[in-house]
């Protein structure tokens, strides 16, 4: 896994992922009116070719130490939309029902 990937705050807490500071994918997040200090990730995006690199968990893995950092004590996604690997989000934590995941930071 390269040692280049960064975050880039680009509205709220919606974080670029930059890879050898060139953008190659987005995590779309905002806060969850829903839950009390709550995270609320719509949507995790990694061009093609960099998907099954690692890129995307080290990126998700970076959002929730930030998020964490910040006083956010969970994070839910609905996860039906995406395309990602199997047990993607179960290895990074996430438990839940059907699509709805979530995680206790």
């Amino acid at each position: 896994m390269s040692p280049g990937i960064e975050l880039e705050e680009f509205h709220g807490l919606s974080l670029n992922i930059n890879l050898d500071e060139r953008r190659v994918g987005f995590i779309d997040a905002w806060e969850d009116p829903g839950v009390k200090r709550g995270v609320w990730v719509e949507y995790v995006y990694v061009l093609e070719k960099h998907r099954k690199s690692g890129v995307g968990t080290r990126a998700m893995e970076m959002a929730l130490s930030k998020w964490r950092g910040m006083g956010y004590e969970e994070v839910s996604l609905d996860d039906v939309h995406w395309e990602q690997p199997d047990n993607f989000w179960d290895r990074l934590g996430f438990r839940g029902e059907g699509k709805r995941k979530r995680l206790r930071l």
